[in-house]
């Protein structure tokens, strides 16, 4: 009842300071958040799911309070974000050169694009089990994994990027007297980069994906394994704090990648209107 009393105190409050735009978006986002709390405190409380089942928030965060004191949470980050950078990082240096490289050259796009749309075709977890067999348990087979994933969507979106470039953009640059990295430079690159940034992303969210499954399998630390933990000893705070982590580090890297996919994609006409290429 004191909990319910003071959300509405704090509504009122905030809805009194809510006049303008982003102050109206905020109050809407913890307006749903503080009825999501309210929720699930109530349907522990009046016994609708077993704890066992459904953590309270409280315990939630009380549990991540703990853990935070304690070191545990911030070295599974740590391991985590080691592997997924990692991997990620191999796949972008890899993919988008051999993209650009394939999207250049017609004879080798013949080449490797069906094999690329075959090869895509595999779910990235499917690779899991042969990763295991050639590292082991350990960093190894998450790092490759998350390679394969975040791979193939740069490649083909950085070679489909390349192939859609206009003909004529190259052919005025070649009329002027540009060479080849002329072209390349001034036509190839920035035109093909949206769909380079578009890639990235994707394989972004599918690296991040496959980082989770791949810990939770493969690994002996990070926030997969410590997810993996606390199923098994039935300790659902532990695996809800996880989870939440999880959504918190992703949300807050793609936002990132938003915003360097705005301002690697924006330039700025003479009048000082923003285009996209």
């Amino acid at each position: 009842m004191a909990a319910l009393v003071a959300v509405m105190i704090v509504v009122t409050v905030l809805r009194a300071s809510s006049q303008d735009l982003v102050g109206a978006k905020f109050y809407r986002v913890l307006m749903a958040w503080l009825i999501f709390f309210v929720f699930a405190e109530g349907t522990i409380y009046y016994g609708v799911f077993k704890s066992i089942l459904l953590a309270p928030p409280t315990a939630v965060i009380h549990r991540a309070m703990f853990y935070l004191e304690k070191g545990y949470l911030q070295i599974n980050i740590a391991s985590t974000m080691f592997r997924f950078i990692s991997g990620f990082f191999i796949a972008l240096t890899l993919a988008a050169p051999l993209g650009l490289l394939f999207g250049v050259y017609d004879k080798a796009y013949e080449w490797i694009a069906p094999a690329s749309n075959f090869l895509r075709m595999t779910p990235p977890p499917a690779i899991l089990p042969f990763a295991i067999i050639m590292f082991g348990i350990g960093e190894a087979p998450a790092v490759f994994v998350i390679t394969v994933g975040c791979f193939f969507p740069i490649f083909l979106a950085t070679m489909r990027g390349v192939r859609e470039v206009e003909t004529i953009h190259k052919e005025v640059v070649q009329t002027m007297g540009g060479d080849q990295m002329d072209v390349l430079k001034h036509v190839i690159l920035p035109s093909a980069l949206p769909s380079v940034m578009t890639g990235v992303r994707i394989g972004f969210g599918i690296g991040w994906l496959v980082l989770v499954a791949s810990e939770i399998v493969a690994a002996d630390s990070g926030l997969g394994f410590m997810i993996q933990g606390g199923r098994m000893r039935l300790d659902t705070p532990t695996v809800f704090v996880g989870m939440a982590t999880i959504c918190i580090l992703g949300l807050t890297m793609d936002m990132f990648l938003k915003q360097l996919e705005k301002y690697v994609t924006v330039r700025k006409k003479g009048g000082g209107e923003y285009i996209y290429y």
